[in-house]
């Protein structure tokens, strides 16, 4: 991420204990990657490195997360969505990405292998590109 915005994050963050989370360590990002058979996005990875799940005006789920989220993992949400939408062959792209954050109507926001971010809407199975990238998600939904 571009060193300005890690600056607003941290500026954002340092007035609000309820909305930060916990820095994560290199190896348990690693083995989150292995166990999903992903690669995550780098700045989401320098991301939960700096901050831990936090919420940005937009919910960022990963590990040591904020009180404002549940504890579920990156990895939890992520098999909860792939083995959801796997029965019923639903959302095939979840397969091979990682779910970051759920909408207030329940749907997965996640990150694609091609490193974009898509919201999938389970009510009319649709799915939709939020964003080019990780770093543009945080940069349009940071609270100020």
């Amino acid at each position: 991420m571009k060193q300005e915005l890690i600056e607003k994050i941290k500026s954002i963050l340092s007035d609000n204990d309820l909305f930060t989370g916990k820095s994560v360590n290199e190896e348990i990002i690693k083995n989150a990657e292995k166990e999903l058979n992903v690669n995550f996005d780098k700045d989401y990875v320098q991301f939960l490195s700096l901050f831990g799940g936090s919420y940005m005006g937009f919910p960022v789920y990963g590990f040591n997360n904020c009180e404002m989220l549940s504890e579920e993992t990156v990895i939890d949400l992520t098999k909860d969505f792939r083995n959801n939408y796997l029965v019923d062959n639903r959302c095939e792209l979840i397969q091979s990405s990682y779910v970051i954050s759920i909408s207030g109507n329940g749907d997965p926001v996640f990150i694609s292998p091609d490193n974009k971010v898509w919201i999938y809407f389970h009510d009319n199975d649709e799915i939709e590109e939020l964003n080019k990238s990780f770093e543009e998600l945080i940069g349009e939904n940071l609270i100020s």
